[in-house]
């Protein structure tokens, strides 16, 4: 492997001399555009710095401490990371040292050293809960309101209504860090913020866990959703999001709504209420004998183990499925076998089914009048709101 040492000796002189002239650009599209001609792909560490820059940050963020830090904590929850630790510290600062030198003003007072982060997979979830607990003690504000939930056995979510009524939902996973003798959440970059309608709040970026070392960072414009998804420890960037709704990314779709659901009322919920009610009128066409009945009622089935799987874990979807699955596939394993998801997953190829289109009752329904169906509305602001459960409000 590389070394940046050993790039330094090909590196044209003309090029990286020292000049004593300060630049004030110190933002992170400077840093992106240095580290490119030091060719990030010869080493592991480097590449990685690299690509979280160009991916996981703003290009107009003002490069120091604060974000370098912040970069450590996230590589760290690699396991890569974790074994090759020094490597990453030592690159990374390797790299910092040569951009300052080279004439750009750079404050690095504060960084990280690799002995001042260890890292610590909790076995016990109520270790991981009692982190967080005494985390959001420490900062949350004085009129925040906030709980912390299980998601399964591999992560809690943190719900905090604020006193603006905006919401936020942040998730932790088992590895944490120990900073100054203190247990404390590796990072927080895992954040969804939500407006007092429960809308993504339009003046955020979203960082939410779509997969295993899988990332999306996206933010909702006048377009729609725009963004990245990321994957792997060094950040590689392998799909955007290029406007549209919800609907058009069912990479991200299940997984956000699967976090929706520790706050949002089932009872209120548009996506819950569509889905259980296509559920209820299969087993209705069914019972009756239509002709349509089956190929329906197909369509449903498989909607709704993907949502019981990746949104819904342990609901009463699991009795619909359960007698949907003795009429359409009699032989077919129950769903409740699958209804227990230890950790958010992004849907395999093989069963994926994209969620944007036209509405399962619709169809039918148009079918039997001898119509086009009707495209299902997918402006949410058109939707009632659900309302907020799970937090003293």
């Amino acid at each position: 492997m590389a070394t940046f040492g050993n790039l330094l000796d090909c590196v044209q002189d003309s090029s990286y001399s020292l000049r004593k002239m300060a630049h004030t650009d110190t933002h992170v599209r400077a840093l992106v555009q240095h580290i490119h001609q030091l060719q990030p792909d010869k080493d592991a560490a480097r590449l990685c710095l690299y690509q979280y820059l160009k991916n996981l940050c703003d290009a107009s963020e003002v490069v120091g401490p604060e974000l370098i830090n912040r970069f450590y904590a996230r590589a760290l929850s690699f396991e890569y990371w974790q074994q090759n630790k020094a490597h990453l510290f030592n690159e990374t600062e390797s790299l910092l040292r040569h951009f300052q030198q080279s004439g750009n003003s750079l404050d690095l007072r504060g960084l990280f050293a690799a002995s001042d982060v260890q890292t610590v997979n909790v076995e016990n979830l109520r270790n991981l809960e009692a982190v967080v607990v005494r985390t959001l003690e420490k900062t949350a504000a004085k009129d925040d309101k906030w709980r912390v939930l299980r998601d399964g056995e591999s992560r809690v979510i943190a719900i905090t209504l604020h006193a603006d009524r905006r919401l936020t939902a942040r998730a932790y996973s088992r590895t944490l860090a120990l900073r100054d003798g203190e247990l404390v959440p590796l990072h927080s970059d895992f954040t969804l913020t939500y407006t007092p309608e429960l809308q993504l709040d339009p003046n955020t970026i979203h960082q939410i866990e779509v997969g295993p070392n899988t990332t999306a960072r996206f933010h909702e414009g006048v377009e729609g959703l725009r963004g990245v998804f990321v994957r792997g420890y060094t950040f590689q960037k392998f799909a955007s999001l290029e406007g549209g709704g919800l609907h058009r990314y069912p990479l991200l779709f299940y997984p956000l709504k699967r976090i929706e659901q520790f706050f949002v009322d089932r009872r209120t919920d548009p996506v819950y209420l569509e889905l259980t009610r296509s559920l209820e009128e299969a087993l209705e066409l069914l019972e009756s004998g239509s002709p349509e009945a089956r190929e329906f009622a197909a369509a449903a089935l498989e909607r709704g183990r993907l949502a019981l799987e990746h949104i819904y874990p342990e609901d009463k979807l699991t009795r619909l499925l359960l007698h949907l699955e003795k009429r359409v596939t009699p032989h077919a394993p129950q769903a409740h076998e699958s209804a227990h998801v230890a950790a958010p997953a992004a849907p395999s190829r093989a069963s994926f089914i994209e969620p944007e289109g036209i509405d399962l009752l619709e169809a039918h329904e148009a079918k039997l009048a001898g119509r086009a169906p009707k495209k299902k509305n997918l402006d949410p602001k058109d939707e009632a709101w659900p309302a907020i459960k799970n937090l003293p409000v």
